[in-house]
């Protein structure tokens, strides 16, 4: 019982209303996450069952179980303007297709910003090193909650270079 107040506080603090839109695509990632249904984000529909294949009913209604409560989630974490222009959509992979279309180019302005500002930070006389190579890491998580991924000499690389 506590998990659902859990995901309904979630749900209620980050409701997508448009400027929030990376906001609320990670956390609507987190609810699938923690109820194991992430990958109707990354699978393909399953074929309708196939008499040949008799695993694939199993394979298929498990597909769709996983979908409609996917579905539930996503819905349920939407402005009431924003469900109707979504909520015909079968898979919950269209629908989170069809919000970064409509939401996704605040994702994109975000994105310069953080890379400006990792570029562009440099560590101030008498800043301790622990708190500027801290600083330099949450902007590497930012960017990589965007999509994105670092190596670690890289991030090496780039700390370095902004050492006085």
């Amino acid at each position: 019982m506590s998990t659902q107040i859990n995901y309904a506080a979630l749900i209620k603090d980050h409701i997508l209303i448009g400027p929030n839109y990376v906001d609320c695509r990670r956390n609507i990632k987190l609810l699938l996450s923690a109820e194991g249904l992430m990958s109707v984000l990354d699978e393909e529909e399953p074929e309708f069952f196939n008499e040949e294949k008799p695993e694939s009913k199993a394979v298929y209604e498990l597909f769709h179980q996983k979908n409609s409560k996917a579905k539930l989630l996503v819905l349920s974490s939407l402005k009431k303007t924003i469900v109707d222009s979504v909520k015909d959509l079968y898979l919950t992979k269209d629908m989170m297709e069809e919000l970064k279309e409509m939401y996704g180019r605040e994702e994109r302005h975000i994105h310069h910003q953080l890379v400006t500002l990792l570029y562009g930070t440099k560590m101030a006389q008498g800043t301790p090193i622990i708190d500027h190579v801290m600083k330099m890491r949450n902007l590497f998580q930012d960017l990589e909650n965007l999509g994105m991924s670092f190596k670690l000499n890289y991030k090496t690389d780039v700390i370095f270079y902004s050492l006085p």
